[in-house]
């Protein structure tokens, strides 16, 4: 990643971060106000967020630095580490959330200040999806896969503040017709519902995370473009095959050893042509990618 394109992921973290911190601000004061489930559920999640950001930017600043020799691979895992610090917080959060939303099913509590909750979820619907889109512009120039994910993030979010916003809408047009009761039911019920979607988010991110932290193959049970292009090169040099091509993965990093058969009766001098040139070319095919490349003498038939 070129500094230009660092500087713009940066950029677009670091306003992520304020962003966040005042949605949890306004957020907290509603929820405190209001004594409104759902957002008491958005500002807890919006403070672990401000976590995740501020770990994301020590991130995105961490895996741009070299390796070195106490961290001979770099810092790439440090990225899967910080979403699985998001991935756990996120479960405890949803977990409490569904706890705390049945209770209030069971014993309904009228919320205070729906027109609040209503005007916070309609300007969140417009401000995240907007920020959501230009960030996705941006994670799209820089190539960062953290940028471009957050950005997603953005845009769900905002969809489920337009669920809220429509949500409350309902509970004031009850509470008008005199349905004070089925009105209370409201916000326990969307938070319900929100905190069983938000419970998908920390799965899939513990489920990718984890597999990046113990070297899971992420191309397992599929032939990758790596396997493909070093099959290529096999024959493409008149090499005895491919003995083994190993990937790990580890955040916006793949690391890739491939072990190639090389002929036996071949001079030295022509091995050493040979490797040099399949070295090259398997770099040259796979830019974006660590590669490490060994050779080994086929076995004699």
């Amino acid at each position: 990643m070129s500094d230009r394109a660092r500087s713009q992921e940066l950029l677009s973290l670091w306003l992520q971060l304020l962003l966040m911190i005042l949605f949890a601000a306004v957020a907290t004061v509603i929820a405190l106000y209001s004594d409104s489930e759902t957002m008491g559920l958005e500002s807890t999640s919006n403070i672990v967020d401000i976590v995740v950001c501020i770990l994301a930017i020590f991130v995105a600043r961490k895996v741009a630095e070299p390796a070195n020799q106490r961290y001979q691979f770099g810092y790439a895992k440090y990225e899967p580490l910080m979403t699985t610090v998001e991935g756990i917080l996120m479960t405890g959060i949803c977990t409490s959330a569904i706890l705390s939303s049945v209770q209030d099913i069971l014993h309904p509590d009228p919320f205070q200040a729906p027109y609040l909750i209503v005007i916070y979820s309609g300007a969140s619907f417009l401000i995240s999806v907007i920020f959501g889109v230009w960030m996705r512009s941006v994670g799209k120039r820089t190539g960062s896969p953290l940028v471009l994910a957050n950005a997603d993030l953005w845009i769900v979010g905002g969809w489920l503040a337009l669920g809220i916003c429509a949500a409350f809408v309902a509970s004031i047009v009850l509470g008008r017709m005199g349905k004070i009761e089925a009105a209370a039911y409201i916000d326990p019920a969307v938070c319900l519902v929100l905190s069983l979607f938000f419970l998908k988010k920390p799965y899939d991110i513990l489920r990718d995370s984890i597999s990046d932290l113990v070297d899971a193959n992420p191309y397992a049970g599929a032939v990758n473009a790596v396997e493909e292009s070093a099959a290529a090169v096999a024959e493409q040099f008149h090499l005895k095959g491919v003995e083994w091509v190993r990937v790990r993965k580890a955040g916006r990093r793949v690391f890739v050893t491939v072990s190639f058969f090389e002929d036996p009766t071949q001079s030295l001098q022509g091995m050493d042509k040979v490797r040099e040139a399949v070295t090259n070319e398997v770099v040259r095919l796979n830019p974006d990618v660590d590669i490490v490349v060994a050779f080994r003498l086929a076995p004699v038939p």
